[in-house]
Order: structure tokens, then sequence, then C-alpha cells
């Protein structure tokens, strides 16, 4: 009998359950308990199994069950919360969730989580520590602009500085990993896609070249999404996506459509002039950027000028 896993995933534990039934608990969250969970799985027809996202606490176990050949699918928590909620499920634990996925593995349709290679995942933890870093050195600017104290304000001061050193050094990593990641690369090719932009682009948008335009759209989340019912018919809204590839691009449309005589930059000047918002404006720009770098990618081409 074929079985769906359910696995809820905490910072030190992971919460199993399967539907209609099957071997479920708890195990560690560590490399011991990895393999606990795939011993007690391999006898099992497992079919499907699902995993919220947790901001990080699930790579392991991807990894983990992905290298053993399992077909594993990461949701977005909302995902999860919305389906409990339309199946009437309003008490929440850890045991409860596990068994909510469960249930969502035998009927969402999968999307087989597929392990980065050694380089690309190496890229991913340097751009994950620079966005970091990049954050306490803003926030300590803000904190600086609002501090008189002399003594405070030095401290400060020597943490941006610090910040700032750390971050060069990251980018040169990043560059020499980017190389090793995708030695053929042509992304910098493109008007506006900087170091990290392109980084960003090879390790957190590997479908890049291989999805539709209206797939890549949504899963980099500047698809706008209709809102009518009955006489209402309210704006598109561009929703959920991946949020670290969309604030790369931002800044890379942003410097796109600067750029003197650029598509993009007519493309958002008429926006403007048919009376579109300058954010609405500018995701349009995003979308069509996005979809014109995942064409090039798909057909091996370099960047054409009167694009997108």
């Amino acid at each position: 009998m074929s079985i769906f896993v359910g696995i809820d995933v905490g910072k030190a534990t992971l919460d199993v359950a399967c539907h209609p039934r099957g071997p479920g608990g708890r195990f560690t969250n560590s490399p011991q308990g990895h393999r606990a969970l795939l011993e007690a799985l391999a006898p099992q027809a497992v079919q499907h199994i699902a995993i919220e996202a947790t901001g990080g606490y699930e790579r392991g176990i991807l990894d983990a069950l992905a290298q053993a050949g399992y077909c594993v699918t990461r949701l977005a928590s909302h995902r999860a919360t919305a389906y409990a909620r339309a199946l009437g499920h309003f008490a929440k634990s850890d045991a409860l969730d596990a068994q909510v996925l469960a249930r969502m593995a035998a009927h969402v349709t999968p999307q087989p989580y597929q392990a980065p290679s050694p380089e690309r995942a190496e890229l991913a933890e340097l751009l994950r520590c620079r966005l970091q870093l990049v954050g306490q050195r803003d926030d300590n600017r803000r904190r600086l602009a609002q501090t008189r104290l002399a003594a405070a304000r030095h401290a400060l001061q020597a943490m941006i500085e610090a910040a700032k050193v750390q971050i060069a050094d990251l980018d040169k990593r990043i560059a020499t990993a980017t190389t090793a990641a995708a030695p053929a690369s042509r992304l910098r090719e493109v008007p506006g896609v900087g170091p990290v932009t392109e980084a960003t682009l090879l390790a957190y948008l590997p479908e890049l070249g291989r999805l539709s335009r209206q797939q890549i759209a949504a899963l980099v989340g500047v698809a706008p999404y209709v809102d009518q019912s009955g006489r209402r018919d309210g704006p598109r809204r561009v929703r959920a996506g991946r949020w670290v590839v969309r604030r790369a691009l931002y800044m890379a449309t942003w410097s796109a459509i600067r750029v003197k005589g650029s598509a993009l930059g007519a493309r958002y000047r008429a926006l403007r002039a048919r009376g579109k918002l300058a954010k609405v404006a500018l995701v349009a720009c995003m979308r069509s950027f996005i979809t014109a770098i995942n064409a090039m990618v798909r057909d091996q081409v370099g960047w054409r000028s009167d694009a997108p």
C-alpha cells in the first residue's frame, strides 16, 4: 500500500506522520535522526513526502531524502496553514501539523526537490551570509542616525566598518564560487545584472531556462493574480514567490531601466505615461526582465539589445 508522509520540521526535532497509516513519531533533526528516519521509511512504499519550509532548518532532511531517492516537496508555510483551515483544523501542535502535511502529500501535485550541486550550495551559503551582513550594516546605519552619545556612535561606526570589510571579502568569494558553479554563465551580459544578482539567480533560481514565462514569473513572485468576485473587479496583485530572488531582481531592474536607450527603460516610461503607479510599472518591468532572461538561458543565446 502506498503511503504519503508529512514532516513538520523544528530546530531540534522532526515530527513525522503517514497517510493513511504507517510509521510516524519524532526524530532528532540531526544526521543521526535523518538516518533513523530513512531506516523507518525504507520498508514502506512511500509515494510522496511533504515538508513545510521553516527558514532553513529543513535543508538537512531535504537533502537526505532527495539523495535517498524519495519524491519530496517543500511547501510554503501559508499553503499548509490554508489547507489545515480548509479541513476545519484549528488546533495546532507539531504532531498535528505533520498529519496535515501527510494529507497534503496525498493531494497536492508533487514538485520534487532536487539537492543543489556542492558548488551551488556553497554559493547559496555565501549569499545568505552576505544578506545577513548587509542587513546588520543597514540596521546599524539607522541606529547611528538616531544616536547622540559619542561612545555609542563610535561602537556603531566600528561595527559598520567591520561589516563593510566582511561584505567586500564575501563579494570576492562569491565571484569565485559563481565561476565554479556556472563557468559558462552569460547572465553578466544582461544590462543591470551585476555579480550579486547573477549569483542569486544561479543559487536560488535553478529552474531558470527550464520553465515557461508564466511559471518563472510566478516562481519569482512577479505574476499578477486576478481579484474578482461578482461585480467587484479588484486590482491584480503579486504575491508569494522567492523573495531573495525578487529582491535582487528589483535592484537589477532599476539598474536596467536607467541604462541609456534600453528597451526596459522605454517600457517603464510608457507605462508611467499611461498613468500606471511607479511600483506597478516597476513590477511589470521586473516580470518582462525575468522572462527575457529566462528565454535567453533557455535558448543559450546572448542578450538582445531590444529585450525585453
